[in-house]
């Protein structure tokens, strides 16, 4: 049985406006592509880079939940009937979502290894898992006749983790701890609010001050996101909860805003309307909220809609329009290319080329003055693979090709890699894709 504590008093501080929107990190934007339809979006990413959500197929009205990785975009099925959505992928490439069955029935699965399995239901009713950790504890909610009722099944068990006192709860995130976020509906039966279960404890997080919120996402230090009604009730703002505080995180110069994820080091992605109410996917970072449009390329010809997920290493999944159709993304940081103030080198990297690469490729990068450089490769646990280089280098351009081979000669396996160039005690970074 969970206990019910209600959280203390809701303190309302640490507001951000558009007056605050500042230029930032740069990102590179890659098109994540459909399954043949005109139409896709990305539900969640881990650290590796893998994307789930969902897209049309091809000659169909019908969407299906995909994974996108290095080697394209991949279909995962359903359970024989005509739709799926994956809802999100932890670092071990497991995913979890819905599908349909041959009779239109909604079931929760897991996928892991190649399999699809269907996590059952505690009322034979509907089921939707909205996320899972790194030891397979997943979340989500199941139909109970009229009510809805959040729920975390683990080693093929699956428990009902209760309400506020009302009829109503959904689970949307769970992290490494086993603390899950959601919502649930107080005993008055009115409310919607935010909610943590910990522990056995089911803890109310409130509102700023309007009827109902929703907690979309916790990270392992116990941070949590999500939207709050504000008062008057017309106002619907991102928060931020921390220490038995919720903090408004503020819009764009609109009225809405809502945090759907944040990373391990507290940076938080979703969306806010502008000042003519158009939406806009955005990021909270260090006290600032920037509209993801401007950290693009200008003239790419992308509109960017929302922003689902954050990883650790700041990729951000999310969609947006791309000449007529709305299609899943995935933006790769950018190193920052400076000239340091009183002198120094100014340098362009470039990264690897081809990426993804075949067992092989090249990393290049442009000195405009000659420079100490030392070029490592990591994989994706930050785990050094290889120095390719520790010696001082003339100006233009440089070329260094690697083998696919570890410091000890070994093959490196397919997956992500981090190229990290040091130049004169600056570090640049870009990320890249070895297939086999």
């Amino acid at each position: 049985m969970l206990r019910q504590r209600i959280a203390p008093a809701v303190a309302l501080a640490m507001s951000f406006s558009a007056a605050s929107v500042v230029a930032g990190v740069r990102y590179e934007i890659k098109d994540l592509g459909t399954l043949g339809g005109a139409n896709s979006g990305a539900e969640s990413l881990n650290d590796l880079g893998q994307v789930v959500g969902y897209s049309q197929i091809l000659s169909s009205t019908s969407y299906h939940a995909f994974i996108a990785d290095g080697g394209g975009m991949h279909d995962l099925g359903t359970f024989g009937g005509r739709q799926s959505v994956g809802r999100a992928i932890n670092r071990l490439g497991h995913v979890v979502g819905w599908a349909q069955t041959a009779s239109g029935e909604r079931h929760a699965f897991l996928l892991k290894d190649g399999t699809m399995t269907d996590l059952g239901s505690l009322a034979g009713s509907p089921v939707n898992a909205s996320a899972l950790n790194d030891a397979d504890q997943v979340v989500g909610s199941y139909s109970s006749g009229a009510y809805e009722r959040a729920f975390v099944w683990s080693g093929g068990v699956m428990q009902d983790i209760g309400t506020l006192g009302g009829t109503d709860s959904r689970a949307y995130a769970v992290n490494n701890h086993g603390d899950v976020v959601g919502f649930a509906r107080p005993l008055d039966g009115i409310e919607i609010h935010a909610c943590l279960w910990r522990g056995g404890i089911v803890t109310d997080l409130g509102t700023l001050g309007g009827w109902a919120s929703h907690a979309y996402d916790i990270n392992d230090n116990g941070k949590i996101v999500g939207w709050t009604m504000e008062d008057p009730n017309i106002v619907s703002h991102a928060f931020e909860w921390a220490d038995d505080i919720m903090y408004d995180l503020g819009t764009l110069g609109g009225l809405y805003s809502a945090a759907f994820a944040i990373s391990s080091g507290g940076d938080a992605v979703g969306v806010s309307t502008d000042p003519a109410d158009r939406q806009h996917a955005t990021l909270w970072r260090g006290g600032r909220i920037e509209m993801l449009d401007t950290l693009i390329a200008q003239g790419s010809g992308w509109s960017l809609v929302m922003a689902s997920d954050i990883n650790d290493h700041g990729e951000i999944a999310g969609y947006g329009t791309y000449a007529g159709d709305t299609h899943a993304f995935l933006l790769t940081p950018l190193p920052v290319l400076e000239v340091p103030r009183g002198g120094g080198t100014a340098l362009e990297f470039a990264g690897a080329s081809p990426n993804p690469g075949s067992g092989s490729t090249t990393l290049h990068f442009t000195l405009a003055t000659p420079a100490s450089v030392r070029l490592t490769l990591y994989d994706v646990r930050g785990r050094e693979v290889r120095t390719l280089a520790d010696r001082t280098f003339g100006a233009g351009a440089a070329a260094l090709d690697w083998d696919g081979r570890a410091g000890d000669g070994s093959r490196a396996g397919p997956g992500i890699y981090w190229a990290r160039l040091e130049v004169d005690g600056r570090r640049f970074a870009r990320r890249f894709t070895l297939l086999r």
